[in-house]
Parts: C-alpha cells; structure tokens; sequence
C-alpha cells in the first residue's frame, strides 16, 4: 500500500490544539473517525496506548509516528499533525514532538503496515523535508509534499532497470503467511532431526547389528539420537505457534504436539496441525482486552495456560485420533507402494527436490522425507541422491564440456561438486540463474533419474540429509552410489546437449573472484541483510551475488548474513547514516530490523537477490 492513497486533506492538521501526549492522540484519532477511518475511536485509542506501553514511539528531532493495528480500522489511513508549541511525548533525545503521524492499519494486515511505516520513515528523513512541511502554509500544501514522491538523481540508480514485485492477492498472502510459520517452524526443528537421526544411526552402524544397541557407550549414543528424533516434533508445532502468536504460543504448541505424537502418535503432520492451531487459539486470546491489573500476567501467564488447555482439549478429545488415522493409512500407502507405484513417487519427489534447489518447492519434498526417516527410511534414500544431483551434474558438465561454460560458471562448478557431496543442491542455482531454460530441465531430469533408482534399489538413508556425506548411515551403498552417478550423468549429458558453446574475451574473468563485501563502517554506499530458514546456503548465496553484482557496478556493498553461525559482518550506526539504502534479502524475520528505521529499505526474497542483484542494486522502487 503507497502511502500516498492513505493520506487525505481531512486528515491534516496544521494546527493542533493538545498540549499533552494524552490530547494529542485523542486529536489525531478524533481527525481519523472524522473522516470516516475508523468504526470505535474509543478501541482504537486503547490499542494506540497498548503499542506505546511496548515502546514509546516518540524519536528524534521532534518526530512521532504513533500507530496500531486494530480491529477498530475501517480503512487503513495516516493522520498528519503539527504542532506549534510542542508536546511532550517522552522521546528519547528528550526534545518536544512537533511533528505527528498517526498510522491506523486493520488488525492482521502486518506487510502493509510494516510497509508504510517503512515509507514514512523514508518521507522525514529527506533533506529539508520536515522543515518545509512545518513551514506549509495550508493543508493543500501539505498534502502536495507529502504525496509528491520525486526520484532523486543517482549515479547508479539512474538506469532503466528496475526490480518490482507485483501485488499479491489475498489469498496469495495467507499462502505465504502461512509457508513463513511452517518454515520458522521447520528452521528450528533440523538441528534436531539431524543431530538425532545421524547419531541414531551410527550407533547402529557401529554396532553391526539391525536394531539399536542396548548397552555400553553405543547404547548412550542411541539415546541420544533417539532424544533427538522424539523432540523434534514438540519443536516444529512450538515454533510454528510461536511463530504466530509470539512467546505466549510457544509452550502450547510445543506442549500440544507433544500430547498429539506421544499419545495419540500423530507423526509430524500432527505436529505442523498441532502448531498451527495453538498459535490461532493464542493469537485470538491475546485480542480479549484483560484489565489494566491483569495485562501483565498476560504473556507469561494466561495466555500459555489457557491456549495449553484449549490446545490440549482439542487434540485429546477431538483432532488427535482424525490426525493419527490420517498418518497411518498415509504410512500404510507408503509402505505398500512397490513397482510403478514407487517410480511414480520418486518421479514426483525428485523433481521437486532438484527443481528449485533448496527453495519452497524443494524444502516440501525434502521435508516429506526428513520427517519420517525413523520410520520410511526409503523415502531419504532417493531423495538424498536428488538433493546432490544438481550440483554434481552441473560440476561434471563443466568437467566434461568446459567450451560450453564461461570461466566463471567453471569456477562455480569446483565449488558446486563440493557442495553436492556435502548435500546442498544449492550449488547449482548460479548456472540456474545464468541459463535456466537449459538448466533447469537437465537437472529435473537427473532429479528423478536419482530418485527412482535409490527408490528400486531399496536404499535406506539413516540420516535426514542428502550427498555423500551421509554414505556411513545409508543400507544400499551401491544402490545410493549408482543412483547419484547415473543422476548426476543425466543432468551433465542434457546440460551439455542444450547449451551452446560459448566465446569470451580471455580478460573477461580477471575480476570475476575481486568482488566481496565491505567490512569496514561507514564506507559502503548500499547495504544488504540475508538470512534464509537454514541460514546457510541461501543465505550466503544471495549475499555473495548482491556483491558480485555490486563489484560490476563500481558499488560498495556491506552485507550482513544472518546465518547458522549467527551475525556476521554486523551493520553499525554509522554504516547507515552512510548508505543510501539498505536490501533486506530473507525468507524468515531479519533480526533487529529496528536498527534501520531511519534509512530506505527494499525488502525482497533471497531468491530475488540470488537472480536479480543486479536489477535491486539499480531500483528506484525503494519503499
């Protein structure tokens, strides 16, 4: 939403007549209902003074931008108001506010609002542009500024290329929501199933035996890996909750997948129904208005109880034994499926596991098989060949055909066999993104060529990984080796068939490997935080191709992943009071976003940095 459709003349005041904090919202709330903006002024103040207790929203230079989502919005608007004498509003520099902006936004639309406080933030920090809007001798004037969104001229932004997303439609939204919770979720819940899933099977491994180890140090590593693989499901459901309803939704999601798996033995889809409905129950208990003597007890009292027992409730007296019959005829099939059934199942997953490489399409096969390799240790035995088989086959294609490739996508193939035998599919997305008509076909193909073969050898990967790493938990070694080789030869073969031989000047790729990100503050023109569920692959890939792309437009770029390995290259203050505009490139919630408040910001997919840097670094779609 522009915010340039949410501001309106009835909503501007030159004028205001409060002199206290307390007046000065009831005014701008009063301007809002005025014009039609809200259906109970009266709640909407209350939710207006509920986002204040959580942090004032009073900032520097006389700037303060109070705002809510509330039932109470009939239409999403901003109310502009100043003041001549200034109002104490408790701002940090402890400075009179002179300067209002009042958002109102419907409860649960959270991108528009996050977006047009993002917009506002960009409006006051313009040179000069607080001071001529005090100086605004009528409300026509006003209006005329704030609406009047120029394009300043910019060496690098001054381009015709633009990066733009088109809008989404409502139920596109939800979808995305609800793949964001499920991903948040599913971040959280890998280290348990890999940690508890790999020990697990080397204790039996080791053991030499087809059953866990029932005593001495080889039994103490089971129970481990066992400890893992129970509580990864009480994690999914948590996060998922938590992911929805906040801190307050944590024990109950995790406490209800609990009751779902151990009781009622639900298995990870009861977990991800588990999660989703405990963080619904909590998110609508936290909009009960409690008395002002009760509102602290809130978070950490009332609304883990009361969603832990509704949540509790319902799965032991009413979806618990649906969602178990579910799981076990699901098993039931999948334990059933020989010949063409099997082929027909590894066709499907492994062209989803191979097609977008690490992304949504990928993570829903991959998490299929993950979740259940205790008991349908098969279904990783194909889909750990299709995850390496990208990477692998583009690597050899660039072995076996080096005229058809530049000299960096050589480069890039040495690294994507590496990546390809530690399990990360990833490694193939820079011949994607350079030539995915001819790529992304050819490693599709050797997708499914993988799969089907781990599928009707009976291989049986131990571990919820992929590659050759995990060779030491896998019954079928042969099976898992051929299915990878003949995968991988498959993609190399297609890939080698489609592409076309390449020409280059040899001075082409001297600077090809001189790109990297600024570490020092203060010195880059355009910053950049990524993060994706894993925090590892995609994460490092979009930043990589954001300073790649930069490196060929004479850009410094500082980027900030926000990995597996927590912060790296942190932005500072001072990096921003630099920088022009900052990239948030992410699948999941960047961490302290706060600290960018007063500084543009495009925020995009990894995926978007990964295959249009390049275009982002040029946008002048800033919002």
């Amino acid at each position: 939403m522009d915010i340039t459709n949410l501001i309106e003349l009835d909503t501007i005041c030159l004028d205001l007549k409060a002199q206290t904090k307390q007046e000065a919202l009831e005014e701008l709330t009063q301007m809002l209902d005025a014009a039609g903006k809200l259906n109970n002024p009266s709640q909407f103040l209350v939710d207006i003074w509920k986002r204040e207790e959580i942090g004032n929203t009073g900032f520097d230079d006389g700037i303060a931008i109070p705002h809510a989502k509330s039932d109470a919005v009939a239409k999403p608007a901003v109310a502009v108001g100043i003041s001549r004498n200034g109002i104490d509003y408790g701002a940090e520099d402890g400075e009179l506010s002179d300067v209002f902006f009042m958002l109102a936004s419907p409860d649960g639309d959270d991108n528009q609002h996050i977006e047009v406080l993002a917009q506002i933030s960009t409006k006051i920090i313009e040179d000069g542009f607080v001071e001529k809007l005090k100086a605004a001798q009528s409300r026509e004037d006003a209006l005329e500024m704030l609406t009047d969104i120029q394009s300043q001229p910019d060496e690098f932004l001054s381009t015709s290329l633009e990066f733009s997303a088109e809008p989404l439609s409502p139920w596109a939204q939800k979808l995305s929501r609800i793949k964001e919770h499920l991903l948040f979720g599913t971040s959280h819940m890998i280290p348990f199933i890999v940690a508890g899933g790999v020990l697990l099977s080397l204790s039996v491994m080791i053991s030499g035996h087809g059953g866990v180890p029932q005593d001495g140090v080889l039994a103490d590593i089971a129970q481990m890996g066992i400890a893992g693989l129970t509580l990864f499901t009480a994690v999914l459901g948590g996060y998922i909750a938590y992911s929805i309803a906040d801190k307050p939704g944590l024990a109950p999601g995790m406490i209800g997948s609990w009751i779902a798996v151990s009781h009622y033995n639900t298995g990870f889809l009861g977990a991800i129904v588990v999660g989703f409905f405990a963080g619904f129950v909590v998110w609508l208990l936290k909009k009960i208005q409690l008395p002002d003597s009760m509102s602290s007890l809130g978070s950490i009292f009332i609304y883990p109880l009361v969603g832990t027992f509704v949540t509790c409730g319902a799965v032991m007296w009413v979806i618990g034994a649906p969602i178990a019959s579910a799981m076990t005829t699901m098993n039931e099939v999948l334990t059933g499926m020989a010949g063409s059934g099997k082929v027909m199942l590894g066709t499907v997953l492994g062209a989803m596991t191979a097609f977008d490489m690490g992304g949504p399409i990928n993570k829903v096969a991959t998490l299929f098989a993950q979740t259940q390799v205790n008991t349908q240790p098969w279904l990783m035995g194909g889909v750990g060949i299709a995850i390496c088989t990208p990477p692998l086959g583009m690597a050899l294609a660039t072995f076996l055909a080096p005229s058809k490739f530049k000299r960096d996508e050589r480069e890039a193939g040495k690294a994507a066999g590496i990546m390809g035998m530690i399990g990360i599919s990833e490694g193939a997305i820079p011949f994607a993104t350079g030539d995915p008509a001819r790529v992304l076909p050819a490693i599709v193909a050797g997708g499914i060529v993988g799969n089907v073969i781990g599928f009707m050898f009976h291989v049986m990967n131990h571990a919820p990984w992929g590659g050759w790493i995990v060779l030491p938990v896998v019954d079928g070694k042969i099976g898992y080796i051929v299915g990878t080789i003949a995968g991988s030869l498959t993609t190399a073969l297609i890939a080698i068939a489609l592409k076309k031989t390449v020409t280059e000047d040899d001075n082409y790729p001297r600077h090809s490997q001189g790109y990297g990100s600024v570490v020092g503050e203060g010195e880059a023109d355009i910053l950049a935080v990524t993060s994706c569920p894993s925090g590892v692959a995609h994460t490092f890939l979009a930043a990589k191709s954001l300073e790649k792309a930069a490196c060929a437009l004479g850009i410094k770029i500082k980027v900030e992943t926000q990995g597996a390995n927590g912060v790296i290259n942190r932005i500072t203050d001072k990096d921003i009071e630099k920088a022009r505009f900052v990239i948030f490139a992410h699948d999941v919630a960047i961490k302290e976003p706060e600290r960018f408040r007063k500084i543009k910001v495009l925020d995009v997919s990894t995926k978007d940095a990964m295959f249009n840097a390049a275009a982002l670094l040029h946008s002048k779609k800033i919002h």
